[in-house]
């Protein structure tokens, strides 16, 4: 069966050849750059020690410098699958998501077919060209000036201007020999309807070459210059030669550029000028067409090599287009494959920022951009105020969702382990601060003690930590019942040590997603912790002592540490409100008066809890007649 070079060619592009030989070899870590898609392995065509197999992912070719074999993925699926040609075209338009073609007869004259259009698209690129440069296109030119660009810069961006009325280059093209039946399969022109005359696709606008993968023009943007205009941007319709969700805007030069610039991976960002502004301040840009960025876009960013980054306008509409390209992104997310957004100032665009500050401003914008994870976050962030148990449930449910959308299964995970981590910061800084019942019950077994103070600041401070910090988590860690019992005190619990928020994050994030709670254990955590990225908090997690009970080994561990938290937490916060409360009355405060009489009573009663588990009198909060009836 034969098949066009157009669909082979289509193939090619839409499946990475390192992704699919990715899947049967494995690759050298120390030899391999996956960011600049150059992959190395042992050759799985003849027996060796060290890795000689090489592809090539931006060429989408291989070659072994010990056997000789080379190719591309046609050859290699032949090769690694035992197929003949027609078989290895039909297993990689499997994988593209492609259909074969239906009739092979069809397909025949397509190549000639293609040539002639070819011609005829770079024939219009030179009328256009030379249009801009007559009386007619003079304001044309005057709006390219006012935007910064010369004669010199139209022609190194193909730049150009289809004059106005219906059929000015459908007359040129005829003159040429060519037909309208080409020119309308080209999108140079449209068929009329009802009777009606075929006309020019693109009338009084500034135009722009679109060029595809190898550089020959295939299709063209345009730009209206008058104002009434309904659509201020156009570009050919979709087409024999042209497919705009399959094509990115200067992608030939975008990569050569980022190549020798040594780029860590191309800026995708929403227009033509915003592409033209990135590759005059030296950055390898690309654009879809107008539209929102596609997945066979996308695949073809990454297949550039490098981690690309999506740069967008900083208003609604800007947002939106992020949002939108994260979800598209979000699946394929896996090692050397993730991306990063950058958002120009309200109010600008790319094109603005190079005019009014220059190159170094670009790269500055493109220095700052996130990662897709702090932008993922960001976003679900700022979709609902965290301020109730609904919304915050919403927040992080909706962030699992994402990472469970990742196909990857070590990316999914590190990404769920980040992002909930992240997560239950979040929440404990927006949850307000913890307000103990004010009813007196301070009882064995109860879940709290319910000391009467306003408002527990020691929870809520976000300076120096208790030194108790780590016993709460050391408790926490090894009693599983602990943490069951009181996960709301250690979420709320001030931490200002780094480490040690990471090991109680990590205790949340455990105890929320465990199907057994009493499956977590130091290892578990030490694990967890690892993953994240938290090594230095994992290696202290494993050093500490086991808690020894208070009471001995028959000890109530619950009470005991209900106790520690009291002494550490509870006591000094009710010590605080005395304090106040105290010089409040000094000064006539009736209500102040009758407050401190009865915080003074369950102070005595928080004592006598306290003594149940042994603690120490100095411990325990003086009672009314040490502080001294105001």
């Amino acid at each position: 069966m034969r098949f066009s070079d157009t669909f082979l060619r289509q193939v090619r592009d839409r499946v990475s050849i390192a992704d699919y030989a990715g899947k049967k070899l494995s690759w050298n870590a120390r030899k391999t750059r996956a960011a600049a898609g150059d992959y190395w392995a042992c050759c799985p065509f003849h027996q060796e020690k060290s890795a000689s197999f090489h592809v090539l992912d931006q060429k989408g070719i291989f070659n072994c410098f010990g056997c000789g074999e080379k190719g591309d993925i046609f050859t290699l699926a032949m090769k690694l699958e035992g197929l003949n040609f027609p078989e290895a075209v039909e297993r990689i338009a499997e994988l593209a998501g492609m259909e074969l073609p239906r009739d092979d007869f069809a397909d025949r004259g397509e190549d000639a077919r293609r040539k002639r259009l070819i011609q005829l698209a770079a024939r219009t690129a030179r009328l256009y060209a030379e249009a801009l440069g007559s009386r007619e296109g003079k304001e044309a030119r005057d709006y390219l000036k006012s935007r910064g660009f010369d004669a010199e810069l139209c022609t190194r961006f193909g730049i150009g201007y289809a004059p106005g009325g219906y059929t000015w280059t459908i007359d040129k093209l005829k003159a040429d020999g060519f037909t309208l039946e080409e020119m309308v399969a080209a999108g140079i022109a449209r068929d009329g309807e009802e009777g009606r005359r075929a006309i020019d696709a693109f009338r009084d606008r500034v135009t722009f070459e679109i060029a595809d993968p190898s550089g020959k023009v295939i299709a063209f943007g345009a730009r209206a210059l008058k104002k009434d205009e309904k659509a201020k941007y156009i570009n050919s319709p979709e087409c024999a030669l042209f497919s705009k969700g399959r094509t990115l805007y200067r992608l030939k030069q975008a990569r050569e550029i980022a190549s020798k610039a040594k780029a860590p991976g191309l800026v995708v960002a929403e227009g033509y000028l915003d592409v033209i502004a990135f590759e005059r301040a030296g950055i390898g840009a690309v654009a879809p067409m107008g539209t929102a960025l596609t997945d066979d876009q996308l695949q073809l960013v990454w297949r550039s090599g490098g981690e690309p980054t999506l740069c967008f306008d900083g208003d609604e509409a800007g947002k939106r287009a992020a949002d939108r390209a994260l979800d598209l992104a979000l699946p394929h997310f896996g090692p050397g494959r993730t991306i990063k957004i950058a958002y120009a100032p309200n109010g600008e665009d790319p094109d603005d920022i190079f005019r009014r500050a220059g190159a170094d401003a670009l790269k500055a914008l493109i220095a700052a951009a996130s990662p897709a994870s702090d932008a993922l976050f960001e976003r679900e962030k700022n979709r609902r105020p965290l301020t109730t148990p609904e919304a915050r449930a919403a927040f992080k449910t909706a962030l699992r969702d994402a990472a469970n959308r990742i196909a990857d299964a070590d990316t999914k995970r590190l990404y769920f382990a980040e992002l909930m981590a992240r997560a239950d910061a979040a929440v404990r800084s927006e949850r307000p601060p913890y307000q103990p019942a004010q009813n007196g019950n301070f009882r064995r077994g109860a879940n709290a003690p319910s000391p009467p103070t306003a408002e527990l600041k020691a929870l809520s401070a976000a300076a120096t930590a208790r030194p108790a910090a780590e016993s709460f988590l050391c408790y926490a860690a090894d009693y599983p019942n602990v943490l069951a019992r009181f996960s709301e005190w250690i979420e709320r619990l001030a931490i200002a040590d780094p480490d040690l928020a990471a090991i109680r994050a990590a205790l949340i994030s455990l105890f929320e997603t465990a199907e057994d709670p009493q499956t977590i254990d130091r290892n578990a955590l030490s694990l967890h912790l690892t993953r994240s990225g938290q090594e230095r908090a994992a290696a202290r997690l494993l050093r500490w002592p086991k808690p020894r009970p208070l009471g001995g080994a028959d000890a109530d561990i619950e009470a005991e540490w209900l106790a520690l938290a009291t002494r550490e937490v509870v006591l000094p916060a009710i010590r605080e409100e005395l304090d106040e409360l105290r010089a409040q009355a000094g000064r006539g405060d009736d209500a102040a008066f009758a407050r401190f009489q009865a915080l003074s009573r369950e102070a005595r009663e928080i004592e006598a809890r306290a003594r149940e588990v042994k603690l120490t009198q100095d411990e325990a909060p003086p009672a009314a007649a040490d502080l001294g009836a105001p």
